[in-house]
């Protein structure tokens, strides 16, 4: 099955000449994996992109969130997956 990952990192940001600023970061990537696929991988996954959102977004930004996707559709009972 498709999973789908996104990744984003955002806090404020300090700018010349401007009072306020915001900084954000995002990242999405897709991985085709087994349906035995169980949460706790699903984690490893994202702690790994979230790593990898840090170190480009240069500071540690004040809120990181991750979005998990999986695609799925119904047809004669069975679930279906996209991707």
């Amino acid at each position: 099955m498709k999973v789908e990952f996104e990744v984003k990192a955002f806090g404020q940001d300090h700018v010349a000449d401007s009072e306020d600023s915001f900084k954000g970061l995002e990242i999405g990537r897709v991985k085709v994996l087994s349906k035995d696929t169980t949460l706790g991988e699903l984690e490893e996954y994202i702690k790994r992109y979230y790593e990898e959102v840090k170190e480009q977004y240069g500071t540690q930004p004040e809120q990181l969130a991750a979005k998990v996707t999986i695609r799925a559709t119904e047809k004669e009972d069975r679930v279906l997956y996209l991707g």
